[in-house]
């Protein structure tokens, strides 16, 4: 009697939801056509129970969440739209007392953070760190965290608690949406790593600079393929000093800035390097381009930093430089007010030698980036569930036809930090009208911009939780001392 031979079980739609949160990339097979290749109907089931599986595993263990889900009294998802009263607004991550950060107490910064995930950061003695760098540097050392910061043009840092499993998550599915275009065999495209061309510093504690690690290790395969202006660190501590400078300068305030004394003496570093840093960039592009002729490079910078790389290679009459399998991206900048030659893009393809400049749609606090389609539409990474939302109330706007309103996202892929935010950016996207290029994920217009920019500098967002449970919550994080 011959060995009997089990049928495969099929996993349950929880069990496929549960992987699909672990790893995106494996539960795509590293594939972005398979990424944007599923039914509308099955992407929506499947994230719903994924969904239902953060807000279950999360709910409890991230003290403001909870405390928002408690006051409003929400035990369990039903719906995808019942997440929009917890979703958490961007500028929640920096609404600290700017106190903290002036006079480094970063024991309370810490604790601030404590509250927006799911580690206990108060754990970590930093009682000897004196300034911001040496607060990250630790914190990268001793605790499972990546801690993030933006720029601080405001004044203020953000600072986002990502995960290093996270971080490793998110570079796994850079790889893919990067390198990969729709209808590409992963098979045929992964057969060899890039040089790296990095236009910055190789460490930092910013959303940016922490990019470099994830770049290194994803896309380039090795350091010596990694290829930065910088090699040292970008100090987060002349970064804070430079935008408080800007800020004042900008509040007409620049005479009452008060800044301690160990960063004030910073200030002629900082200075030198804005300087310097024109020139230094210039001849590090030069230096590529020769260096790297005929190579496989892979290139992702804002707008006008592609361009300007373009112009140089102009004036000494370079063209076609580097291997047609290239990638040269770009993203963000359209919302951001920067203007453009109408030609910029066939320049710079034109300069590379690759047939189209990629751009995407992101945001630091979601870890995916949506890729523009060559119809010119913005399609969203399906482990990302978007929301259209009224941009005055927050309330969810109806997931059928074509709507405009603010953006806001949950990502699926948020493991230690609540993935839901609500963002600052106007968005159109068609909920059921197919693209014509071929992918099946729901997709945002090329239109994307700051309402800060649209309304003249202002843009309150007013919470979609009730008032007092938004207050509650609010109070609750912001009470540190």
């Amino acid at each position: 009697m011959g060995v009997s031979q089990q049928t495969a079980v099929e996993p349950t739609r929880a069990e496929q939801a549960k992987s699909l949160c672990a790893s995106p990339a494996t539960f795509f097979n590293h594939s972005h056509t398979e990424m944007h290749s599923l039914p509308r109907d099955a992407v929506d089931a499947l994230q719903l129970e994924a969904l239902k599986h953060r807000f279950d595993t999360l709910r409890d263990r991230i003290p403001v969440l909870k405390r928002l889900a408690d006051e409003q009294g929400v035990e369990a998802i039903e719906a995808v739209d019942d997440i929009v009263p917890l979703l958490f607004e961007h500028t929640m991550y920096k609404s600290y007392p700017r106190s903290l950060l002036e006079n480094g107490r970063f024991g309370e910064i810490n604790k601030f953070l404590s509250r927006l995930c799911a580690f206990d950061l108060t754990q970590y003695d930093v009682s000897k760190c004196k300034s911001i760098d040496a607060w990250l540097e630790l914190m990268d050392d001793v605790s499972p965290l990546l801690i993030m910061h933006s720029s601080g043009t405001t004044g203020t840092m953000t600072f986002l608690p990502v995960s290093k499993a996270e971080q490793d998550k998110h570079g796994e599915q850079l790889r893919i949406t990067t390198v990969q275009e729709f209808g590409d065999d992963p098979a045929l495209v992964y057969d060899e790593d890039f040089y790296v061309i990095y236009p910055f510093f190789r460490r930092g504690g910013s959303g940016a600079i922490r990019t470099a690690n994830v770049l290194a290790k994803f896309v380039a395969g090795a350091d010596e393929r990694f290829i930065t202006a910088y090699p040292g660190r970008m100090s987060s501590d002349l970064l804070y000093l430079g935008a408080r400078i800007r800020a004042a300068r900008a509040a007409g305030t620049l005479n009452q800035l008060k800044v301690g004394p160990d960063l004030l003496a910073r200030k002629a570093e900082y200075e030198k390097l804005q300087v310097d840093m024109p020139a230094q960039l210039m001849s590090f592009f030069e230096n590529v381009a020769e260096d790297l002729k005929g190579k496989r490079v892979f290139f992702w910078g804002a707008q006008n930093l592609l361009y300007n790389v373009t112009m140089l290679a102009r004036e000494n009459g370079a063209s076609m430089v580097f291997h047609p399998n290239s990638v040269f991206g770009t993203g963000g900048d359209s919302k951001e007010g920067v203007q453009m030659p109408s030609d910029w893009q066939e320049q710079v393809c034109e300069f590379a030698g690759i047939k189209r400049v990629k751009k995407s749609y992101g945001m630091t606090e979601v870890r995916a980036l949506h890729h523009l389609c060559t119809h010119g539409h913005y399609h969203i990474a399906p482990w990302v569930i978007p929301y259209v939302l009224d941009p005055d109330t927050s309330k969810v706007l109806p997931r059928k036809g074509r709507v405009t309103g603010r953006a806001a996202f949950f990502d699926l892929g948020a493991e230690t930090r609540w993935g839901g935010i609500i963002s600052g950016d106007e968005i159109t996207i068609e909920w059921d009208a197919p693209c014509p290029c071929g992918q099946a994920t729901v997709w945002a217009e090329d239109n994307i911009q700051r309402f800060s920019l649209k309304r003249g500098g202002d843009d309150k967002i007013n919470c979609a939780a009730t008032e007092a449970a938004h207050r509650d919550a609010m109070d609750f994080l912001t009470s540190i001392l």
